[in-house]
């Protein structure tokens, strides 16, 4: 996925899932991907930050 940063397997199987199912996700959208996913707060919102710009709502850094 992005090349920036060092993902683990576990938070690029989360920014997948979300940028696929996002409707379907839970809101808060934080809990609900550290509980289902096994992650930690950082690793919850690095997950949708890979998420958006999969799905092109943000753009890469230059």
């Amino acid at each position: 996925m992005n090349t920036d940063h060092q993902f683990s397997e576990k938070v690029d199987e989360a920014a997948v899932w979300l940028a696929a199912n996002w409707w379907r996700a839970e809101r808060p959208l934080t809990p609900f991907m550290r509980k289902r996913f096994g992650l930690s707060a950082a690793e919850a919102v690095e997950a949708m930050r890979e998420s958006a710009r999969v799905r092109g709502l943000i753009n890469d850094k230059p």
